[in-house]
């Protein structure tokens, strides 16, 4: 938690606290916010009932549905008239997500006490990405709140929705490799060391087959905990690895590189930056800061330094569409379409229709990996099950015939 003092580009001094785990990500959290003079800024240690309140109430525990009608209804009571704070009040009053109401809760306090509400917004960048606040603070300088959080509300509706519809997609074959690595573990723990028993009583000559199957069960429950501790490992090296920026950039480069990957990667960030810049534009911010604020939504490292380099070029004057033919990463029907646009002057219309498309686009090749993936998981897991019914019937078999 960090207390500041922030010059406005209103020549306003504000004063108020941000939530970052560090004064570099304060910085940048209020710089994105559009307070670029910051005055001081220092850490301060949040009260005993705060840190409890923030050990339990955690922002991702508020589904984005409710910050929409969050926001819908604070547009709601706003168009009725209501005084700003007296709305946040009423919203966190009758709000049954404890974690939400305490969001709310914290907003009506920051605004109260004179810090903007588009800078109290981004201190929970789990909820809201930082070009939403940049939305949000220009309705606030246009006088046109109520516009302004209806088009958020709006976006952000869009894009859960998109989200849920690919962990759908997921969940299919996700839950096969749950289910067969579960059908593993009770065979090798349960069922085969019973069977080995039983056919080393009885003298039986194993096939090649039960022979694999045995020795794997046995490696599995001689190295349980060793192959446990490795598979932490496996996870904290995975978890290390995608914080390092060298191990990110190499990955996101590897991506872009793969060539079925390579598309839906591409797919995906376009139709973020094209649905990004639509929102921004028709918001009223300028090319530059539309791009400013939709970097930092971009997650892949190679993709965000291509924008930054448009961005440079766009400040030259250069236009858009040129610099980002240039980049050689973005589509040429996106392309053409924002030459188009920057010459008829309906650039926030191309970009509201290309991310139309991208989107369809997107959800497209995603359901064709998928529909890929979908049996090849049932092929593995079929294959494996075979394996250890023929592995377990063969000798038990050859022991019926032997008995007949």
């Amino acid at each position: 938690m960090y207390q500041y003092e922030a010059y406005t580009l209103d020549k306003e001094i504000v004063q108020g606290t941000i939530d970052a785990p560090s004064e570099g990500i304060a910085e940048e959290r209020l710089n994105g916010a559009g307070y670029h003079q910051i005055l001081t800024l220092r850490k301060t240690s949040p009260s005993l009932s705060a840190s409890i309140k923030r050990l339990f109430l955690r922002p991702s525990s508020v589904k984005k549905a409710e910050f929409v009608d969050f926001f819908q209804q604070l547009a709601t009571l706003l168009d009725s008239q209501m005084p700003f704070v007296q709305a946040l009040w009423v919203l966190a009053e009758q709000t049954p997500n404890p974690t939400l109401r305490d969001v709310i809760t914290r907003l009506g306090r920051d605004v109260s006490g004179g810090v903007p509400f588009s800078l109290a917004l981004g201190q929970y960048p789990k909820l809201i990405s930082s070009h939403y606040c940049q939305v949000i603070k220009v309705s606030e300088k246009s006088g046109d709140l109520m516009r302004g959080l209806r088009l958020v509300a709006g976006y952000i509706e869009k894009e859960a929705t998109l989200s849920g519809h690919v962990k759908r997609m997921l969940s299919y074959p996700a839950f096969l490799g749950l289910a067969a690595l579960v059908v593993i573990i009770i065979v090798a723990t349960i069922a085969v060391p019973a069977l080995s028993t039983l056919f080393d009583s009885l003298g039986v000559d194993l096939p090649l087959v039960t022979q694999i199957l045995i020795g794997s069960a046995g490696f599995i429950t001689t190295y349980k905990f060793h192959l446990g501790i490795g598979v932490l490992a496996v996870i904290g090296i995975g978890i290390f690895l995608k914080k390092s920026p060298a191990a990110k950039r190499y990955l996101d480069s590897l991506g872009l590189r793969l060539p079925v990957i390579r598309n839906i990667v591409i797919m995906r960030n376009v139709s973020r930056f094209c649905r990004s810049s639509a929102m921004l534009i028709e918001a009223g911010l300028n090319l530059p800061q539309a791009l400013n604020a939709i970097i930092g939504t971009i997650d892949n490292v190679i993709i965000k330094d291509d924008l930054k380099e448009i961005r440079q070029e766009i400040i030259k004057g250069k236009g858009l569409s040129q610099p980002m033919q240039k980049a050689g990463l973005f589509p040429r029907l996106l392309v053409d379409v924002v030459a188009i646009g920057e010459k008829s002057g309906s650039l926030q219309s191309s970009f509201s229709k290309m991310a139309d498309y991208y989107e369809k686009r997107l959800d497209q090749k995603v359901q064709k990996l998928l529909s890929m993936i979908e049996p090849a998981s049932i092929i593995i897991v079929g294959l494996i099950i075979s394996f250890i019914g023929i592995a377990i019937i063969t000798p038990l078999y050859s022991i019926y015939q032997n008995v007949s």
